[in-house]
């Protein structure tokens, strides 16, 4: 219960709300325009997935669950538990580096995704309806390519543990005119990078769209007046509350693990920080227009390099980079098997629908047991416990991974950044008019499923 003076009151908002809020309970203590305390209360629709990672059949069964615990984060958090993984396994900085590029690649993709759909919302909360209806329409059409080049909106479905699987690049056969109306299916594995130079493209004519609608609204004096000293973060207190992502980054912390604790190839690219200082809505606002700028470069640097990297060898070595990675000697893994999708000597790409593979009595793929086997079991190297940390468009996501009992991790966690950014946004908002509230909420840019795991 709250402290409350004559003339305060309180009311709450939630967890049940309209349209496609996510659960959470907001509890408010108010005198006319000014927020005096907030409280925000989690976990209406927590869904165990830790332990329901714990349960399944094999790796594959594990990744599909990182990817559905937060939708607009499947990528970074199926990259962090692949990492974490490959670091379990003694397989960090052995990875071909033409599979470092496309995860780099989609993983800025999916940053710049989130930053143009939050620039929508922000929007939306200042009530420039048209700007934030083209920012939604460019964030709608940057998932819909997703989805005609890796058959996923969300880019679920291309880390795997060692590598990348290409299936659902090269698996049917993708022509610019058309022309293939049956969508059938073929081995052309060169294909895949016409494929990398269509979304490259296609998005950086999105981009310069997207710059023109950006300007426009800086000479929007309201939107700018509204979102200027909004929720400003005090940042030695923003420190303290271990800020992450944009909301640290708007108060001049240099927090971000492409920088400071680099993974993937990000170490070669000398990325300079995007930072502001003043800590309010306008400055997380200007962060995300500083990234969307920054992962457009770092998309078209990856298709440069790895068109580079793909004319010094066979275009089938993508494929096959899960055989005898990094000159082990001992993982003798087709990555395309371990999984069950389809027959490493298959010639036309074919899979099963359900991933099921040939089964024994028990249910346990044949195909599947004895590639574990050959992978895990022969005396590769691994740690006690495996760690993997990816920058995601709102901050750092760790996983943990370790007991591997030869078919899955049973120990395993994973941590979002909104965790710590809920009790920024609740120490800052105290204080703050209730009328700002919904900015002060967008520029955040919760998940509140990521906190509901």
């Amino acid at each position: 219960m709250f402290k409350k003076f004559l003339g305060d009151y309180e009311f709450i908002w939630g967890p049940v709300k309209k349209g496609v809020c996510e659960s959470s309970y907001y509890h408010f203590l108010t005198s006319s325009e000014e927020l005096h305390e907030l409280d925000i209360t989690l976990g209406y629709k927590t869904r165990n997935a830790m332990n329901a990672a714990k349960g399944k059949r094999n790796l594959y069964e594990q990744i599909l669950i990182m990817e559905r615990i937060a939708g607009t984060h499947a990528f970074a958090a199926s990259l962090s538990y692949c990492l974490a993984a490959e670091d379990y396994f003694g397989l960090t900085g052995k990875l071909p580096d033409c599979v470092k590029l496309i995860r780099m690649f989609f993983a800025e993709l999916e940053r710049l995704r989130n930053h143009i759909e939050n620039l929508s919302e922000i929007s939306g909360s200042t009530y420039l309806e048209v700007p934030s209806s083209l920012y939604a329409y460019y964030a709608e059409k940057i998932k819909q390519i997703s989805s005609e080049i890796v058959f996923s909106r969300y880019l679920m479905g291309i880390n795997t543990v060692g590598g990348v699987r290409l299936y659902n690049l090269s698996g049917r056969e993708f022509i610019m005119n058309n022309s293939n109306k049956n969508n059938a299916f073929t081995d052309d594995k060169a294909a895949d990078f016409k494929r990398f130079e269509y979304i490259a493209t296609e998005v950086g004519s999105y981009i310069k769209d997207i710059e023109k609608i950006i300007k426009q609204n800086s000479e929007t004096k309201s939107h700018i007046d509204r979102l200027k000293t909004t929720g400003k973060i005090n940042a030695e207190i923003a420190e303290k509350l271990h800020a992450e992502g944009v909301v640290a980054k708007s108060a001049g912390i240099n927090r971000d693990l492409r920088l400071k604790h680099p993974y993937l190839l990000y170490k070669v690219l000398a990325l300079k920080p995007v930072l502001y200082n003043d800590g309010d809505a306008l400055s997380r606002y200007l962060v995300r227009i500083g990234e969307i700028r920054q992962s457009f470069d770092i998309i078209k640097i990856c298709f440069e390099k790895l068109t580079k990297n793909m004319s010094k060898q066979h275009i089938d070595d993508i494929h096959e980079q899960g055989k005898n990675i990094g000159d082990t000697g001992k993982l003798q893994h087709d990555m395309r098997s371990i999984y069950n999708y389809g027959s490493s000597g298959s010639g036309n790409n074919s899979r099963s629908d359900n991933f099921s593979g040939s089964n024994n009595d028990d249910g346990n793929s044949d195909e599947h047991t004895g590639v574990e086997r050959n992978l895990f079991l022969s005396g590769v190297p691994h740690n006690k416990y495996g760690f993997g940390s990816v920058e995601s468009s709102e901050g750092p996501i760790f996983c943990i991974t370790g007991g591997f009992d030869g078919k899955i991790f049973k120990k395993i966690n994973i941590k979002y950044p909104f965790e710590n950014n809920f009790r920024v946004f609740k120490h800052f908002t105290k204080n703050t008019m209730m009328m700002d509230f919904n900015i002060n909420e967008t520029s955040y840019n919760f998940s509140v499923a990521a906190c509901d795991k």
